[in-house]
């Protein structure tokens, strides 16, 4: 397929055969590497012209080349879904049902927007009920496999005591978590944390460097294999 094929997709886009018009594109990436297929299939999709599963084949195509391409197309689909991107309708539903499907190929943003959405109740207005022990299941998960911003949010749920029980030695040892994978902003609080609370946490910032190094070894593994 060449140019005939990049016309022929263009052609049914203009008629809103967009599912015709994806089969036809997503061959001539596939199999002619055409940057312009590519381009269009990207137009569809944030131009709200895509089901889901068709956004997912086409972010799994473009992540084909790592081993958690599968993963992260997941993850990419719910990501568009929560944040309403482009003209896809924000639709919590969808997006935590893509998470939970991403987590299963352990992608770590995964963990952690699907935690944020239900610890935090975010998906409430559109039927997706809080959850808050499950979101901190899923944060802590995260957390502990590397994800910094799951560290930095658990240490601030913890911090604050709103939907979870106060606990400062908690959230001590996750915001030095993320401190140390370099989150700026965990940096900030950890800052004003040591100083508006005068305790002993040794033993949490003894914790949160041993994992933060077992975090560190299987970075170096990965990059291996």
């Amino acid at each position: 397929m060449g140019y005939g094929a990049i016309e022929l997709g263009q052609l049914n886009i203009q008629k809103g055969k967009f599912d015709v018009a994806f089969d036809i594109l997503y061959d001539c990436a596939v199999n002619d590497q055409n940057d312009d297929a590519v381009f269009l299939m990207t137009k569809m999709v944030f131009d709200g012209h895509l089901p889901p599963e068709l956004i997912e084949k086409f972010y799994e195509f473009q992540n084909g080349h790592t081993s958690a391409g599968n993963g992260y197309a997941l993850f990419n689909v719910g990501l568009m879904h929560e944040r309403g991107l482009g003209k896809v309708a924000q639709n919590y539903k969808v997006a935590v049902e893509y998470y939970q499907k991403a987590v299963k190929e352990e992608v770590k943003d995964a963990y952690c927007n699907l935690g944020n959405i239900l610890a935090l109740g975010l998906g409430m207005d559109q039927g997706v009920p809080r959850d808050v022990q499950m979101g901190v299941k899923y944060l802590t998960v995260g957390a502990e496999e590397g994800s910094r911003q799951c560290a930095y949010t658990l240490g601030s749920l913890y911090g604050k005591g709103e939907f979870i029980p106060l606990d400062l030695k908690k959230s001590f040892y996750f915001l030095s978590l993320a401190a140390l994978q370099g989150h700026d902003q965990a940096k900030r609080v950890l800052h004003i944390f040591v100083h508006s609370h005068k305790e002993n946490y040794e033993a949490e910032m003894t914790a949160a460097e041993v994992q933060f190094g077992k975090i560190q070894n299987l970075r170096m593994l990965y990059k291996c294999l």
